[in-house]
């Protein structure tokens, strides 16, 4: 009876030490108690990108088992491990050194789900005809580093039925979270299936790996980390592929060459690169993204046969060096597209960036686009975004032989059947038929317009403008501040900054030159669906046809000019804005023919007569509206009323 006198009490005492310990493990840090845990487990809820051990590819080997490779099977010096029919099985945690060659053999981590695992490749040479030359198949996390200096090659010719059945696809290939890195060389190649396969994480923190594949050259369900790693990848299939609905594509350093005959870089989710050098050929899409891309360091490079960069989501462009060359949009949003910094080339594109909603705030932008520079169209994809701003109201957009560039034929007359509209002398037209987009006649329902709030960033502040998502269209293209050139030398149907709904500009340095032909616009904007386009900030020179030309809205902050001119000016003709005293405040040199110009600049004035020349002649106006229009030419847009003047020559210039 004695014995069991105190067991009540004790198990009270358990039972309060155990709510005691429960309650200091959920709340331990707001006592100030420093709880450690293993950042590299799987249950680790953190978020660390790349723990210590991912980052240690020199880790010390001198109490690792030695494994030697003698072609078809293996000696293992250690315990942890034992070879078995030309493989070698590792089943338990620890670390591993593995050396020599091993030939239609694998090397198999089959250990407890909470072990660690580090393989040292020390000079491996592995092949196998039936499977994966490495085989994760069960562990918490695995660490591959290639030791220093060293030279490693893992080769898959085929996959027996076995191994296809349990779902096992890649030369190297993981069930749980992998960790790649080192500082040598690791040369993968998969003659079927991909090359490094995870079916968890995949963390490559160093080493230079080289992967030529029938499938994926790199492909990771949960995520993809890259940091201090070169790549080299040839897929037959995407060159990396992410496809977990919550992993990321994350790079901040290391270098990548991939071409693949589908798409670059394809996430399911989300693209983030903070820096590095990225260099893509495909033939599709070079980056494309379930949901957000977002590029904020770094060089990326990208040839592509469809889009260059492609997003579901948003597109967040603020710090990197981007070069695309792309057989469709060179950047293309079903969302929104926001550049803040950074340089971005589209030398190639059929439209250069296409989104629901543009917002530039800074950066250098240069795009040589086949159609449309910018386009805010809705977010629809496809050779040319048919759904752009219109000029004019549905069904009103005539087609190119309807718009004269001389003044043989009046506005609205057609040439006699057969014949194509008169020429400007001196100006060369490329035949560009095969260019010419169908004309969408349907125009936004202003009953459906929404609203997109900014994100929470200072890099993006919110506009507050006539234009702005809660009074206007819900689709739009913002500038107030960075570079943009758009130069166009081939279209006959084409817009350099075209919206279905506003286009405001508030700051920023804005260049368009278009081809004086058919109906190319420098400026379109959604008037017929209730857009606006105004300015109050920044210097635009946009040139392009009289045919369809807009000007800014009277609403504008900022005073403007819109000059039409019917015999037209060659490419390369200087276009400038002198004030009264003979200073030019604005000039350009359009790359391209034109016949129709818009001006602005902080330094124009209500009231005030300036001089605009174009080549070797000149006009001297006075801007008695903010926006005011001048020439001998008449737009078809719906447009204000015209000042009916004419150019002079003007000797010297």
């Amino acid at each position: 009876m004695s014995t069991h006198r105190y067991i009540d009490a004790i198990c009270v005492a358990v039972l309060l030490l155990t709510l005691l310990l429960t309650i200091l493990f959920i709340n331990g840090e707001a006592y100030g108690i420093q709880v450690i845990v293993d950042e590299d487990a799987e249950a680790y809820g953190h978020t660390v990108l790349f723990t210590e051990n991912d980052k240690n590819g020199a880790w010390n080997t001198s109490q690792a088992t030695q494994i030697t490779l003698n072609g078809d099977h293996a000696s293992v010096f250690g315990g942890g491990a034992y070879a078995y029919e030309g493989n070698v099985i590792i089943t338990n945690k620890g670390k591993y050194v593995v050396s020599g060659t091993l030939i239609n053999g694998s090397v198999i981590v089959d250990a407890d789900g909470s072990a660690k695992v580090w393989i040292m490749l020390d000079g491996a040479v592995i092949s196998n005809s039936e499977g994966s030359c490495l085989d994760v198949e069960q562990a918490d996390k695995v660490f591959l580093s290639l030791a220093e200096g060293s030279e490693n090659s893992m080769t898959t010719t085929g996959f027996s039925k076995e191994n296809r059945d349990l779902g096992m696809d890649g030369t190297i290939f993981s069930r749980d979270d992998l960790t790649i890195n080192g500082l040598g060389r690791l040369t993968v190649n998969a003659a079927e299936e991909n090359g490094v396969v995870s079916n968890d994480e995949l963390v490559l923190a160093g080493g230079s790996i080289d992967v030529t594949a029938a499938g994926d050259a790199i492909h990771a369900n949960d995520g993809l980390r890259i940091m201090t790693t070169e790549l080299s990848l040839r897929a037959q299939d995407d060159g990396i592929s992410v496809t977990g609905l919550e992993s990321e594509f994350y790079m901040e350093s290391g270098s990548i060459a991939l071409s693949a005959s589908d798409k670059g870089i394809a996430a399911g989710n989300s693209v983030r690169i903070l820096g590095g050098n990225l260099s893509i050929q495909s033939d599709h899409e070079g980056i494309a993204s379930d949901n957000s891309v977002i590029l904020s360091g770094g060089t990326v490079e990208i040839m592509a046969e469809e889009d260059g960069i492609s997003a579901n989501g948003d597109v967040i462009l603020n710090g990197a060096d981007i070069r695309i060359e792309a057989g469709d949009d060179g950047i293309h949003s079903d969302t929104a597209v926001m550049i803040s910094s950074g340089n971005i080339e589209i030398p190639s594109c059929y439209e250069g960036i296409e989104a629901v909603t543009i917002d530039v705030t800074g950066g250098n932008i240069n795009i040589h686009p086949e159609d449309d520079g910018m386009n805010a169209n809705g977010g629809a994809d496809g050779l040319g975004g048919f759904n752009g701003g219109m000029h004019g109201g549905p069904g009103d957009r005539p087609d190119p032989g309807q718009h004269p560039m001389d003044g043989t034929t009046e506005p609205g007359e057609r040439p006699p059947q057969g014949e194509a509209p008169a020429v400007p002398q001196g100006l060369e037209l490329p035949d560009n038929a095969e260019h010419q987009r169908p004309v969408s006649t349907e125009s936004a329902d202003p009953s459906e317009k929404t609203g997109r709030m900014m994100p929470d960033d200072e890099n993006f502040p919110k506009t507050e403008t006539a234009g702005d998502a809660s009074e206007g269209t819900g689709t739009w293209i913002h500038v107030s501040g960075g570079s943009i050139t758009i130069v166009n030398e081939t279209a006959r149907d084409a817009d350099g900054m075209d919206s279905n709904g506003d286009i405001i500009i508030s700051g920023g340095s804005i260049r368009v030159s278009l081809v004086n032909s058919s109906s190319n616009s420098a400026l379109d904007y959604g008037s017929e669906s209730g857009g606006v386009m105004e300015i109050s900030g920044g210097d635009v020179i946009a040139c392009g046809s009289y045919a369809m030309a807009e000007g800014f809205d009277a609403s504008s902050e900022q005073c403007s000019v819109l000059y039409n001119i019917k015999r037209g000016a060659a490419s390369g003709t200087t276009v400038s804005l002198e004030d009264s005293q003979g200073n030019i405040i604005l000039s350009y040199d359009a790359p391209c023919s034109f016949s129709s110009v818009v001006m602005s600049c902080p330094e124009m004035r209500q009231g005030e007569t300036y001089t605009l020349v174009i080549g070797d002649s000149a006009d001297e106006i006075t801007l008695d509206t903010v926006s005011a229009s001048f020439g001998d030419a008449q737009s078809e847009h719906f447009g204000g009323p015209m000042n009916w003047g004419g150019m002079q020559f003007r000797p010297g210039n």
